[in-house]
C-alpha cells in the first residue's frame, strides 16, 4: 500500500469517526429531547384523569366523555387507573388493551412515578394516595410523528455521512497527492542521478522545511558515495598498477634466467631479486588487507582495549630502532601527569601500533640523518602524539592528498613503498575519533600529529 492511499485511509477515518460521533451525539440528543416532551404530555394526561376521578371525584362516565371530547387526543391513546387491589376502576379505549403487570403496578407505588416502553406505546405511571388506599394512573400513546421525524432524521444523517466521508476520501487523495508531489520528484531526480550523472545533487529550497532538509541530507550522502566511488576506482587503478610492476619484474627475469643456461650464481641472483619482488607483493598485500579492515563500521568490535600510550611509544622506539641501524628514535614527554591513567586511552592496542609504527618508521626513512623524534603532550580530554624528522620537506601541493590510498608525492617516488601507510594511519586514529594532521615546510621539520580522545562517544 502506497503512502498517498494509507494517508488517504487514516485521514478519511480520523474524519469520519469525528463526523460520526457528532451525528450520532445529534441523533441522541433529538431522540432524548422528543422522547422526554412526549412522557410530559403523557404525565399531564394521567394528572389531569387522577386529579378529576381520585381528587374530585368525577364519576368514570362523565370522565369518560370528557377525555373524548378533547381535541389533545394522541396516537393509540389509552388511559387506565387501578385501586389498591390492582384492578381496574376506570379505563379508556378499551379496544386498545394496556396490558401491565402487578409487579409494574406495585413498583409504581413504590416508586411513586415510572417511565417505560411497552411495545411501540410510551407507558407513564403515577401513583396517587388517598386515605384509604393507594391508586396508580397509567397513560399510554404511539409517538408516531416523534418516531416519524427520528426515522427521517437518521435517513438524512446516513446519507449526509456519506456524502461528506466521500468528499473527504476524494479531497484526502488529492491533498496526499500535494504533499507527497515532492517526493515524487525527488525520486525521479534520483533515478536520474543514479547511476549516469553522480555529480547531480537535489535542488534544496529556501523553506526550511521537512524535504529541504531530507535534500540536503541526500545531498551529503550523494557527496560521500560519489566520494567512496572516486576512491574505489582510484584504488582499483593504484592496485592494478601496484601489482603489475612486481609481476612484470619476475616474469621477465624468470623469462630472461630461461633463455640460456648460466652459472649458478647467476640464477642464485634471479631467485634473490624474485623473492624481493614476492616480498613486496607480500608487503603491499597485508597492507591492502590491513587497510580493508579497518572501517567505522567495524569500530564497536574492534575498539575494546585499554591502551597505555606511553608503553606503547617505548615500544615502538625499540622496534623501529631495530629495522635498520641508520634509524634512530627518541622519546620526549613533555610532562608526566600524576595520575598515569591520563596516558591511557580506549581503543585497539593492535592498530594503534600500527598508525605508530608506520610513522615513526616513514620518519626515519625520509630524514635526512634516519633519525625521528616521538613528543607526548597530555591534555584536559586527550593525549596528543608528535611523529617528527628533518629532511626535505614535504611540497605544498602534495600536502591535501598523501592520506589517500596509493598517493606517492615526487619526493617519495624514488623510495621502496606503495603508498598505502598513511592512508592506514588515516583510519586508524579516524576509527579512534581522533585526528592526525601534518605540517611541513621549507627550513622546518616535518611533524605529523596526532591526537586521540580518552573517551569514545557512540
Amino acid at each position: 500500500m502506497t503512502i498517498r492511499t494509507r494517508l488517504t485511509l487514516r485521514f478519511t477515518g480520523l474524519v469520519s469517526a469525528i463526523l460520526a460521533l457528532a451525528f450520532a451525539c445529534l441523533y441522541a440528543f433529538c431522540w432524548y429531547f422528543i422522547s422526554s416532551d412526549f412522557y410530559r404530555r403523557l404525565d399531564r394526561k394521567a394528572d389531569t384523569v387522577g386529579e378529576l376521578l381520585i381528587h374530585q371525584r368525577l364519576g368514570p362516565p362523565l370522565l369518560s366523555q370528557f377525555t373524548r371530547l378533547r381535541k389533545d387526543q394522541l396516537p393509540a391513546q389509552k388511559i387506565a387507573v387501578y385501586d389498591g387491589r390492582n384492578s381496574p376502576v376506570f379505563i379508556t379505549n378499551e379496544q386498545t388493551p394496556l396490558a401491565v403487570s402487578t409487579k409494574v403496578l406495585d413498583e409504581i407505588r413504590k416508586k411513586k412515578s415510572k417511565k417505560f416502553r411497552q411495545g411501540a406505546a410510551f407507558v407513564t405511571g403515577v401513583r396517587y394516595a388517598t386515605a384509604s388506599q393507594q391508586y396508580v394512573v397509567l397513560a399510554s400513546a404511539e409517538n408516531r410523528y416523534g418516531d416519524q421525524f427520528l426515522r427521517r432524521m437518521l435517513g438524512v444523517l446516513i446519507g449526509l455521512f456519506g456524502a461528506i466521508v466521500g468528499v473527504v476520501a476524494f479531497s484526502g487523495w488529492l491533498y496526499a497527492g500535494e504533499a507527497l508531489r515532492p517526493m515524487q520528484r525527488m525520486e525521479q531526480q534520483l533515478n536520474h542521478i543514479f547511476p549516469n550523472t553522480l555529480q547531480e545533487r537535489l535542488p534544496v529550497s529556501t523553506d526550511n522545511d521537512e524535504i529541504s532538509r531530507l535534500s540536503i541530507t541526500i545531498n551529503r550522502l550523494l557527496d560521500r558515495i560519489d566520494e567512496s566511488f572516486r576512491l574505489q576506482r582510484m584504488f582499483v587503478a593504484n592496485v592494478s598498477h601496484e601489482l603489475k610492476n612486481p609481476l612484470t619484474q619476475m616474469s621477465s627475469q624468470l623469462e630472461v634466467a630461461l633463455l640460456n643456461r648460466r652459472e649458478p650464481a647467476v640464477y642464485e641472483e634471479i631467485i634473490r631479486s624474485v623473492l624481493d619482488d614476492v616480498g613486496e607483493l607480500s608487503t603491499l598485500t597485508r597492507d591492502l588487507l590491513q587497510l580493508s579492515q579497518v572501517n567505522q563500521t567495524s569500530a564497536v568490535g574492534l575498539l575494546t582495549d585499554s591502551v597505555r600510550l606511553d608503553e606503547v611509544v617505548w615500544d615502538i622506539r625499540e622496534e623501529v630502532s631495530g629495522i635498520h641501524p641508520r634509524y634512530e628514535v627518541t622519546v620526549q614527554f613533555d610532562e608526566l601527569p600524576d595520575d598515569f591513567n591520563q596516558l591511557t586511552v580506549p581503543g585497539n592496542t593492535a592498530l594503534l601500533r600500527t598508525a605508530l609504527k608506520n610513522l615513526t618508521e616513514n620518519a626515519c626513512k625520509f630524514s635526512s640523518d634516519g633519525k625521528a623524534s616521538i613528543q607526548v603532550r597530555v591534555k584536559e580530554t586527550a593525549v596528543q602524539i608528535s611523529v617528527q624528522n628533518q629532511g626535505v620537506p614535504i611540497p605544498a601541493d602534495d600536502l591535501p592528498y598523501i592520506f589517500e590510498p596509493f598517493y606517492r608525492s615526487r619526493q617519495t617516488a624514488e623510495v621502496r613503498g606503495n603508498g598505502v601507510g598513511l592512508s592506514l594511519v588515516e583510519r586508524i586514529i579516524r576509527l579512534h575519533q581522533g585526528k592526525v594532521t601534518v605540517s611541513s615546510g621549507e627550513g622546518q621539520p616535518t611533524v605529523f600529529h596526532l591526537e586521540l580522545i580518552r573517551e569514545l562517544t557512540h
